[in-house]
Parts: C-alpha cells; structure tokens; sequence
C-alpha cells in the first residue's frame, strides 16, 4: 500500500491463505496435507500472514526497535506498517560479505535467532544500512518461521561468520541473563497468542540453552552448532 501521495510504499496487506502452501498461496505450491508449513515444525497460517512477525516485535522491540507492526482486525489476514527502515537505501547481506560487520551487530541477532528457534535466518532476510556516522547496522526482517514445534529445521546464515566466535560482551551477557522466557509467554498470551505447548516448549529450551551456554562462556557458534543440524538427515545435538 502506498502513502496518500502514492510516492511511496507505508504497509503491505499479508492474507493468511496466501501463505505458503495455503490454499490461495500465488506460487502454486502445493496444499500442506497435514497443516505443516514449508519449514518443519511450523504450521500454515501463523507465519508469513503476521502472527509470528508480531511476537518477534512484541518479544524483542528493545532490542530490534527499527520497525513497527500495526495490527488490524481484519478477517484472516494482517496489515504490517513499516516505519524507519528504508528499502530504497537498504540492501541485504547476500549482496556483500559478513567481514565488515560490527560485532554488536551480528551477537543481537544471534541472540534473536537461538531465543526464537529460527527456521529461516538466511542471507535475504538481513538487511545493511549506515547509521548517520556511517556505521553498519543489520536490520533482521522476515520471522515467519519463529518458534516452531521442533528443532529440525534451524537454520542461522551467522552460524559461521566470524563474529559468531566472538564471546558475547558484559552488556550482551547482562541482557540474555535478564531474559525469562515464562514472562514472555505470558505476554503473548496477553497479546492473543495462546502458545501451543511444543512452540512453547521449545522456546523455553531455547532460551535456556542460550542462558546456560552464555554463563559457561560458549560463543554464539558454539551454542548455535547445538541447535543445528550438519546435514539434513543427522539430528543435531538439542534434538538427541
């Protein structure tokens, strides 16, 4: 949808059953037969449409306050409003090396990543902009497939950047200490999401291992290569 003068796009209109694998989905990918989505674990209807991109706002806009969902009441779809990230002056990690990276930048959303399980952090959905002293800010965008039922399909495009193997700061220490993810799953509640138990269970794993890990001074590598498969058919380490 455009601005009142049609210069530019404000907010983009996501029908649930234009999802993938829906039944109006505009790839013609086939129905899901048992309800699950592309990604192992999540479901059809609660990813892409905005359910899961409004509990990734609600759960961590103090640390990724760089854009804003409005939810409307509207049947069976979602209208999400973006507000100070501008794609025309964006691009996305798949365009240009994790190199220049700051740290910092890298560590928040690994942080994000392991707390949510996510399915789908690959290079696309990360976005590069320069902060008004010109310095690199990653903007992470697209968590339609946050906390799913299981662990199968984690996937973090980081895993192996070299920031990974950095040791998180005393200030990102300090934040993933304070974190509680029964709190949290409350305010979801609150917010309209009854959590199903296994999203739940594993969002409770997951912030565990994250907490435990960081207090025994694992990296985010070394706690992502936890949660991550090596290869499709050999489960990873949580899932044994």
């Amino acid at each position: 949808m455009q601005d009142s003068a049609g210069q530019k796009y404000v907010s983009v209109f996501k029908p649930v059953d234009e999802e993938p694998m829906a039944v109006n989905n505009p790839q013609g990918l086939p129905l899901s037969p048992n309800g699950e989505g592309l990604k192992k674990g999540t479901r059809v209807g609660e990813g892409h449409s905005g359910k899961l991109q409004l509990i990734f706002w609600i759960i961590h806009m103090e640390v990724h306050a760089r854009f804003v969902v409005m939810r409307m009441a509207l049947q069976a779809s979602h209208l999400q409003s973006w507000r100070s990230v501008s794609m025309v002056d964006s691009t996305t990690q798949k365009d240009m090396g994790p190199r220049a990276f700051p740290v910092e930048e890298v560590h928040k959303i690994c942080v994000l990543d392991i707390r949510l399980a996510n399915a789908d952090r690959h290079a696309g959905n990360i976005l590069i902009q320069k902060d008004g002293e010109g310095q690199i800010v990653l903007i992470p965008i697209d968590h339609g497939y946050c906390m799913p039922e299981n662990f199968e399909d984690c996937t973090f495009e980081w895993l192996y950047w070299p920031q990974a193997r950095e040791p998180f700061s005393p200030k990102e220490i300090a934040y993933i200490n304070s974190l509680d993810a029964a709190k949290d799953i409350e305010i979801l509640k609150f917010n309209g999401w009854n959590v199903p138990d296994n999203c739940a269970r594993v969002f409770r794993i997951s912030t565990m291992l994250l907490k435990k890990g960081t207090e025994r001074g694992l990296t985010p590598f070394a706690i992502g290569s936890i949660m991550c498969r090596e290869t499709v058919k050999k489960e990873s380490v949580i899932e044994r």
